[in-house]
């Protein structure tokens, strides 16, 4: 991902993208686990005319990224609150961590997680 800077450009891997992501995933509360590898996470990026490995959709004007995350959610948890936090941890770290523009944050919930005692079985 390429930004433009005063004195030139900054261009930041996709790798760096994934372990933001990776660490916000794992630090939210009652998210289990990352469901699908980050690195497809990407969906779309608005360049001009650049193509990359992410998959583009819908290209906006205004150069946000669109990101999708699907994860494993520990049973018991509001699943609504949970993503919504989860979008907000995600999309403050990579603008803060990276200064590119976040317009979405999409969250797929795969599945549930139910942690089994041993003794209870």
């Amino acid at each position: 991902m390429r930004k433009p800077l005063q004195q030139g450009s900054l261009t930041i891997s996709e790798n760096v993208i994934d372990f933001i992501l990776e660490v916000a995933i794992k630090e939210t509360e009652g998210i289990h686990s990352i469901e699908a590898p980050v690195k497809k996470t990407l969906r779309k990026m608005v360049g001009k005319g650049k193509r990359s490995s992410f998959q583009y959709e819908n290209m906006q004007e205004d150069g946000g990224l669109a990101l999708k995350v699907e994860v494993a959610i520990d049973f018991g948890e509001v699943i609504p609150y949970t993503c919504f936090v989860l979008q907000e941890r995600i999309k403050n770290d990579v603008e803060k961590m990276t200064g590119l523009q976040v317009d979405e944050v999409n969250v797929v919930v795969a599945s549930l997680h139910l942690e089994v005692d041993d003794e209870q079985v």
